[in-house]
C-alpha cells in the first residue's frame, strides 16, 4: 500500500467552526479533558492497593521534605530502620513536586495520585502541541488523543513514579526543539537548555539530551552566523547547569565525593550484573538480594559497605564491571535481553507480570503491551512518511536511542521505556494522519470526478433521439 507522504494542509483538522488554529485549541482541550477524567476514574478505582517500594520511597520522601528534614531516604518508614540517611539515589524534581503539594495538605496517596494525573493531562496538552510544532495540527491532536488512552502513559500515575514528569519534560522537549528549528532564537535555546536540565533533575540519563538534542538543533541554524550559534549554545548549555547547579551543590554538604544527578547508577547497574540475570529466567532483567552470600543475587549489602551513598554507588559500579569483565562473552546476550524486554520484544508476558509487581492490576501492563504493538508499526512507518517529507525526526529519535543506552547498561524494564512513548505517539500520529489524508483525497476524487472526467463521459454518451 503507497500512502501519500504530502505534508497536512490548512484541512488538517476539518471545518467545524472558527480559524484552523481555534479548531485546534477546542479539540485539543476536549481531548485533555477527556484523558483528565479518565485517570482520575482509574486512580479512584485502584485506591488503596499497597503501594511498591519505590511507590512509596517517593511518598515518604514528599512527606519528609515537606516537613522539614531535607532529602533523606526514608528508611524508618520503608525498611524500619533506626534513622534516615542523606539519600540522592533518584533525581530531586517529582519528590519536590510532591512535597510542595504535601505542604498545601495533600498528603495522602490518593490526592497525590491525582497530582499525578494534572500532569498526564498536561503531558497530553504539550505533546498535541509538540505534534503540532512538528508535524502539523492533525497530527498533533491524534498524538495527544494517543496519549489520553495509552496504557503505558497513565499506568504509572497511579503508581506514583517519576515518570509522567518525564514525559512532560519530554514532549516540552520536543515542542521547543521544533520551535526553534522553525524560528530560531536566543530565547528559546536558552528555554530549552533549563527544560533539559529540569528534565535531567526528574530521569538522570535524559541529560544525555543536551548532547542529542540541543547540540545539533542550534547548531543546524544555517541562516545565523556560526559565532552567534556557538554563543547560543554555550547560553543553553549554561541555564542547563544553572538549573542543575543547586542539587549538585546541595549534595557537596551531604556526601564525601561529588553527586550530579543521582547516585541510583551504581544499584541499578549490580541488579543487572549478576547470575541470575545472565541466565535462566531473569536473563536481562534484575535481582537484588539482600541476603549476604546468595550466590545468585547480586550483593549489595556485602560490596557497598559505605553508608556514605557516594562512596557505595562507585563501589557497586566497580562490582558489576568487574562481573561483566568475567562474564565478557555472555554480555551481548545480556545486553539483546535488556533492550528486547524494555522495548517488549523479549518475554513480552513473563515482563507484564513483573511490570504489574508496582501497584497496577496486571491488565493494565497487557493491554499496554497488545496498544503499544499496535503503535510500534505505526511509528516505523510515521518515520518513514516523515523523513520522505525531510522533516528532521532527530529531536523525536533522540528520546529512545536514550533509553536504548539506559537499558543497555543497567536492566531491561518497560518502565525504563517512559520518555520513548511520547516520541512513539507522536511518529504513530504521523501515520494515521498520513492514511486518514489518503482516505479522504480518494473519497472527494470519488464523490466530485475531474471535469475532463465528466466531458469525457458525456462525450462517449450517445446523443439525444430527435422527435
Amino acid at each position: 500500500m503507497q500512502i501519500e507522504d504530502s505534508a497536512p494542509t490548512e484541512r488538517d483538522v476539518g471545518g467545524w467552526f472558527g480559524s484552523p488554529e481555534a479548531r485546534f485549541g477546542v479539540v485539543l482541550w476536549a481531548i485533555v479533558l477527556a484523558g483528565l477524567i479518565g485517570r482520575v476514574v482509574y486512580v479512584v478505582v485502584i485506591r488503596g492497593e499497597a503501594l511498591y517500594s519505590d511507590s512509596l520511597g517517593y511518598h515518604f520522601r514528599a512527606h519528609l521534605l515537606a516537613d522539614g528534614e531535607g532529602f533523606v531516604l526514608p528508611a524508618q518508614q520503608v525498611l524500619g530502620l533506626a534513622e534516615n540517611p542523606p539519600d540522592a539515589q533518584i533525581p530531586p524534581a517529582w519528590s519536590l513536586v510532591l512535597a510542595v503539594m504535601a505542604k498545601l495538605g495533600l498528603r495522602s496517596i490518593l490526592s497525590q495520585q491525582l497530582v499525578g494525573c494534572v500532569v498526564g493531562a498536561a503531558t497530553i496538552a504539550m505533546t498535541g502541541i509538540a505534534g503540532r510544532a512538528a508535524f502539523g495540527r492533525r497530527a498533533g491532536l491524534i498524538a495527544a488523543g494517543i496519549v489520553a488512552v495509552y496504557p503505558n502513559v497513565w499506568i504509572y500515575e497511579g503508581e506514583l513514579m517519576s515518570e509522567p514528569l518525564a514525559m512532560l519534560g519530554v514532549a516540552t522537549c520536543i515542542w521547543l526543539a521544533y520551535r526553534f528549528l522553525e524560528n530560531p532564537s536566543l530565547r528559546i535555546a536558552v528555554g530549552l537548555g533549563a527544560t533539559v536540565g529540569l528534565l535531567a533533575l526528574t530521569r538522570s540519563e535524559q541529560i544525555a539530551i543536551a548532547l542529542f538534542v540541543v547540540v545539533p538543533v542550534v547548531l543546524s541554524a544555517r541562516e545565523i552566523l556560526w559565532r552567534r550559534r556557538l554563543a547560543w549554545l554555550a547560553l543553553a548549555g549554561a541555564t542547563c547547569i544553572l538549573v542543575i547547579a543547586p542539587w549538585v551543590l546541595y549534595n557537596a554538604t551531604r556526601f564525601d565525593r561529588p553527586v550530579l544527578l543521582s547516585t541510583g547508577l551504581g544499584g541499578a547497574m549490580r541488579a543487572g550484573n549478576c547470575p541470575a540475570t545472565y541466565r535462566g529466567p531473569l536473563l536481562g532483567y534484575f535481582k537484588v538480594d539482600l541476603r549476604i552470600g546468595d550466590p545468585d543475587g547480586c550483593s549489595i549489602l556485602e560490596e557497598a559497605f559505605s553508608s556514605d551513598q557516594s562512596i557505595a554507588d562507585g563501589q557497586l559500579r566497580r562490582a558489576a564491571t568487574e562481573f561483566m569483565q568475567e562474564n565478557r562473552s555472555r554480555v551481548p546476550v545480556v545486553v539483546a535481553a535488556r533492550i528486547g524486554r524494555t522495548f517488549n520484544f523479549f518475554r513480552p508476558f513473563q515482563q507484564v507480570h513483573f511490570e504489574a509487581t508496582r501497584l497496577s492490576p496486571v491488565w493494565v501492563p497487557r493491554l499496554g503491551l497488545f496498544t503499544y504493538w499496535i503503535l510500534f508499526p505505526l511509528a516505523v512507518l510515521g518515520t518513514v512518511i516523515a523523513r520522505r517529507r525531510k522533516t528532521p525526526i532527530y529531536p523525536v529519535l533522540a528520546f529512545p536511542a536514550v533509553v536504548v543506552l539506559a537499558a543497555a547498561l543497567t536492566i531491561g524494564a518497560v518502565r525504563y521505556r517512559a520518555p520513548a512513548e511520547v516520541p512513539l505517539a507522536l511518529l504513530a500520529a504521523v501515520a494515521i494522519d498520513a492514511l486518514v489524508g489518503r482516505w479522504e483525497r480518494r473519497r472527494t476524487v470519488s464523490n466530485d470526478p475531474e471535469p475532463s472526467a465528466v466531458l469525457e463521459r458525456h462525450r462517449r454518451s450517445p446523443a439525444p433521439e430527435e422527435h
